[in-house]
């Protein structure tokens, strides 16, 4: 398999991403963290082909990768303190754990919580957020080693299994932190918990 490779400002992205995710079709796309791959959230097939590429367990889910704010209620439940704290985090280099609604898709609900992500990087602020879609995705790489962020590595490796790679640069190389948000006070699962959330522990 030959991947199409395309920038995020190429014209002909939108429409590729659309048959992309509607054809059960694989993408690899850049955030403000690491490289992401995944799709149509809703699309059995595709998710095991991610699964079988990173040699990952379907117990472990992927997160929700939204472009805008007002998605994020379909799939989550939000209070009051929760909607304010999604608003001064996203977009960021943030994942946050919430409780998850009857519409959130199964690939990325475990114990009725659903991982939200919503990336600073003109991928989803401009391209995913005209096509109003979310995407699942997990970090680029076999389960088990370091995420991958060199394009040139991720063709080699992962080109011959996908269909799309959007080939454009991330921000930090870093993955993103992980913060729970269901249990009374936030909690941080992976990276540190914000100072602006560490009154909410005490």
């Amino acid at each position: 398999m030959n991947p199409l490779v395309l920038r995020s400002d190429d014209p002909k992205l939108s429409q590729s991403i659309n048959e992309i995710l509607e054809c059960s079709g694989v993408l690899i796309f850049p955030t403000d963290t690491v490289f992401g791959i995944g799709g149509n959230p809703w699309d059995k097939q595709v998710v095991a082909r991610v699964q079988t590429m990173k040699g990952r367990s379907s117990q472990h889910p992927f997160t929700l990768h939204l472009p805008t704010f007002e998605l994020i209620e379909r799939f989550a439940y939000l209070n009051e303190e929760t909607r304010k704290i999604l608003k001064d985090f996203f977009p960021g280099p943030f994942t946050f754990l919430l409780w998850a609604t009857a519409r959130a898709p199964a690939s990325a609900v475990k114990g009725r919580k659903v991982g939200i992500r919503m990336p600073n990087h003109p991928f989803f602020t401009k391209v995913m957020t005209v096509l109003a879609r979310p995407l699942f995705g997990t970090s680029v790489n076999r389960s088990g080693e370091p995420p991958l962020n060199n394009i040139d590595q991720i063709i080699e490796q992962f080109g011959n299994k996908v269909e799309l790679i959007v080939c454009e640069s991330t921000t930090s190389g870093r993955p993103s932190a992980i913060i729970d948000l269901t249990f009374s006070a936030p909690r941080a699962l992976r990276g540190a918990l914000p100072q602006q959330l560490s009154h909410l522990t005490r």
